[in-house]
């Protein structure tokens, strides 16, 4: 009974080590994209590090929202057997109705990423936080100490996801797809 435990309890902390792993990878690469950023919206705006620091988390979080958020509706309509087909009449959008989605959507997309960019920043700081106590005490390069401070913090949000609040996982794709 308590080798079960003890071999699920082992098991459970390798499959949260490759999750972290699995997310890490590419949020270290955006991370990269966004320290370039960042470094640019400081100069340009002198800015705080955390003003910047919110500014680059929502440009590098428009796109991404945009991508997650249309991706499902192309997926979908290629995918239909209708497509080019005419539609009836009484289902046909005018000019009017296509402009207000795309604003509609824009508008919705921004709000949602500008929450996602204020819920990452806890995250950010306590990333932030390792890399700079890997720097004082390690003697590796930069990108090891960034890509080590990415993956701690992935680790940490997947227990508090996971452990602490596991309703935050669904609230994050109800907000992105039926929010607001």
């Amino acid at each position: 009974m308590p080798l079960d435990f003890i071999a699920g309890f082992v098991l459970g902390l390798i499959d949260l080590i490759r999750l972290s792993l699995i997310v890490a990878i590419p949020v270290f690469l955006v991370v990269l994209v966004g320290q370039v950023l960042g470094k640019k919206v400081e100069k340009k705006f002198e800015q705080s590090w955390i003003v910047s620091a919110f500014i680059t988390t929502f440009i590098v979080l428009l796109p991404i929202v945009f991508f997650a958020y249309l991706i499902p509706y192309a997926m979908g309509y290629f995918a239909s057997p209708f497509v080019g087909m005419p539609l009836p009449e009484f289902m046909q959008l005018t000019v009017v109705d296509y402009a207000m989605m795309v604003i509609l959507t824009i508008i919705k997309n921004v709000i949602t990423a500008f929450i996602f960019a204020v819920l990452l920043m806890p995250l950010l700081f306590f990333a932030s936080f390792v890399e700079e106590k890997l720097k004082k005490k390690t003697k590796l390069p930069p990108l090891a100490n960034l890509f080590i401070a990415v993956f701690t913090t992935a680790f940490a949000a997947w227990i508090i996801i996971l452990f602490i609040f596991p309703w935050i996982y669904t609230g994050i794709f109800e907000l992105l797809w039926w929010g607001l």
